[in-house]
């Protein structure tokens, strides 16, 4: 096979197999008759890049409507455990950045701050469990998928996401043990060394979490869901997606109350000092909150789209 030719079935793998297979070919040819047989150019290799994630989004029904009623529900659940991943990521570095706050707030503004964190740990249980009972509501449908011969075509992301997370056991447990001979300045920042292994650790983390998330939305698209399950799995993501936008919500309040009433706790300078409300990690873990809720309140209002089209008919 020629550069050129590996490079055109390359651009083609942002399509769906399925698509590939009915329109692959046809698609190659207009690309080499497009571009003259010379290399695709940016624009062309951003345009396919783009039509190609559309049509996945298409088949996975998280967009358009012309899938069956019951592949978009499952679409927009699998979307809201995908934003929930990312939401759970926020909420780490969240709860890192809020450790302690109680003491730099002077008492008569502590109510406040006090009752938006309160919010935000349980509405995060409140998710979680939801979670866990979308979990328990599948593991019939998992249990007769693999007894039907279904390991082998989910095998390589189970296997990939088990990597991940020994890799992590081996990186964290030294790290945790290294902790408990530091010092909490040192482990704030103060030690170099330990800064850079616990961020190392943390992106180990995120990874091992997202081929877990993969291996999760692979296997549960093979599962073969009843009415009741698939009805119990839309409002049990429609729960933690409301969970989402309403801790969102309660982290803003937050932010906005200890920024006026003790800017130094964000920024770990002395009370009574100065600080600007944009500390960087707090913004990035706001943003990623936002984005989470944002993709997880799109996928609720396409279950919720589903369901009254499977009550119309």
């Amino acid at each position: 096979m020629t550069a050129r030719r590996r490079g055109t079935a390359a651009l083609l793998r942002w399509y769906p197999p399925g698509w590939r297979e009915r329109y692959g070919d046809e698609l190659a040819a207009l690309m080499e008759d497009t571009t003259g047989g010379e290399v695709p150019s940016v624009r062309l290799r951003a345009s396919v890049a783009w039509a190609g994630l559309r049509e996945r989004g298409h088949e996975a029904g998280v967009l358009g409507q012309a899938a069956a009623p019951t592949s978009r529900m499952r679409g927009g659940s699998l979307l809201v455990l995908c934003a929930w991943v990312a939401f759970v990521v926020a909420g780490s570095s969240f709860a890192k950045l809020a450790e302690h706050f109680e003491g730099s707030v002077p008492a008569h503004a502590r109510a406040l701050p006090v009752d938006a964190f309160t919010v935000v740990q349980w509405l995060a249980t409140v998710a979680g469990l939801a979670v866990v009972a979308g979990a328990v509501v599948a593991l019939p449908s998992s249990v007769r998928f693999l007894r039907a011969g279904g390991w082998p075509r989910i095998r390589r992301h189970v296997l990939r996401a088990g990597a991940a997370t020994l890799l992590v056991l081996a990186a964290g447990i030294p790290l945790v043990a290294t902790a408990h001979r530091l010092t909490p300045p040192q482990r704030n920042g103060g030690s170099l060394g330990y800064s850079l292994a616990f961020l190392g650790v943390c992106a180990l983390v995120v990874a091992m979490a997202a081929l877990w998330t993969v291996a999760a939305v692979v296997t549960v698209r093979r599962l073969g869901f009843g009415p009741r399950a698939l009805l119990a799995e839309g409002t049990l993501a429609g729960t933690v997606a409301l969970s989402m936008l309403a801790i969102t919500a309660a982290t803003a309040v937050w932010w906005a109350s200890i920024a006026t009433s003790a800017p130094w706790f964000l920024w770990g300078t002395p009370v009574g000092s100065a600080g600007s409300a944009f500390e960087p990690q707090l913004v990035a873990t706001m943003v990623l909150m936002v984005l989470a809720a944002v993709a997880a309140g799109y996928g609720a209002g396409r279950i919720a789209r589903s369901m009254r089209d499977l009550r119309t008919a």
